[in-house]
């Protein structure tokens, strides 16, 4: 091999290099670029889920209001029909609860 086609194979060598190098650049950039928007849809997906619970835990809440002053109502009715046996089991309850606390 003379020394022009040395350098002709050379400078073809380099060309190949420098095109796989590109593809390989542009590759990178592709996967980038995929990973970025998929990351971004599932950060929108976290916001999504993230006002969803704010909005069931608000809901949990007025549930849970709703039912105590419901039991509430229940029990004041049950002290007004029955006053004695209100007082009855308030006192039985609470020598309970003070024996099970001395343990």
């Amino acid at each position: 091999m003379t020394t022009s086609a040395i350098e002709r194979t050379t400078a073809d060598d380099r060309e190949g290099e420098s095109s796989i190098t590109a593809r390989l650049a542009i590759a990178a950039h592709n996967a980038v670029d995929i990973a970025a928007a998929n990351l971004e849809q599932a950060e929108k997906a976290l916001r999504e889920a993230r006002a969803s619970a704010g909005l069931k835990e608000d809901e949990t809440a007025k549930q849970a209001q709703s039912i105590s002053e419901d039991a509430l109502g229940l029990v004041k009715a049950y002290v007004e029909l029955y006053p004695l046996r209100s007082v009855g089991i308030a006192l039985a309850t609470g020598y309970l609860l003070s024996a099970l606390l001395r343990k």
